[in-house]
């Protein structure tokens, strides 16, 4: 087993984001995407089109959408949006979201070492745990904190703060793990050390989003991060 980085020598709480690094849930957010649209009479966009504008929470997805689509007259409130979204997402949110290769086995092995994990997303928490339950994942998680948890959300510091109040941790025994700026910037905020993974919705290479380490799978970890 590798040595364990010099910034990871205290850590025992990790703490994930949620869509584009434990699960792949875009398919299930296109779908949800396009029925609201569908809804207005506006235009379906592409999976593809749609993975590039996740981030900073659901609100923005779908205001996103609704200007890269054809809207007949003018578009509902993004209260009214993002109440069809939620509607429909609740019962379809993981018809194709499933959990990244590896993913299941480096939780599994990192809580066997005694590792603690927490999810700190933009997704609204009841949607993530949602997900999670759906999953099986959720044993392994002692705090779910969405994008409506606190007032604020990532990249403010507050709900990676919130979060870590709820696993009872330092920032120095924590880390990060996400895959996109706004991952970062919460983690340098928060004064956590931050890995990205390389898959998930960034529009920008993960290389250069100035994370501590770019890691290939969730089980590289399992090499990085020394026994408990």
């Amino acid at each position: 087993m590798s040595s364990a980085s010099p910034e990871l020598e205290s850590v025992r709480t990790l703490i994930w984001d949620l869509d584009g690094t434990l699960v792949d849930s875009v398919a299930d957010l296109a779908a949800s995407v396009n029925h609201v649209l569908s809804e207005i009479d506006a235009s379906p966009l592409a999976e593809d089109e749609i993975r590039a504008m996740i981030g900073n929470g659901v609100g923005k997805l779908l205001d996103r959408a609704v200007a890269a689509s054809s809207v007949a007259g003018q578009a509902p409130d993004s209260d009214w949006l993002y109440q069809r979204f939620s509607k429909h997402y609740a019962v379809n949110c993981c018809n194709l979201t499933k959990t990244y290769e590896g993913v299941e086995e480096a939780l599994g092995e990192l809580s066997r070492r005694g590792y603690r994990h927490g999810i700190c997303t933009n997704k609204p928490e009841a949607m993530a745990r949602t997900v999670v339950d759906t999953l099986g994942l959720s044993a392994h998680f002692g705090a779910i904190v969405g994008g409506d948890t606190t007032s604020r959300h990532k990249p403010d510091p507050l709900p990676l703060i919130f979060c870590m109040e709820q696993m009872q941790t330092e920032p120095s025994q924590t880390l990060m793990i996400g895959d996109s700026a706004a991952d970062v910037a919460v983690a340098r905020n928060a004064g956590v050390p931050v890995y990205v993974l390389p898959y998930g919705y960034t529009t920008v290479p993960a290389a250069v989003l100035g994370a501590d380490a770019v890691i290939d799978s969730a089980r590289r970890l399992l090499a990085l991060l020394p026994g408990c």
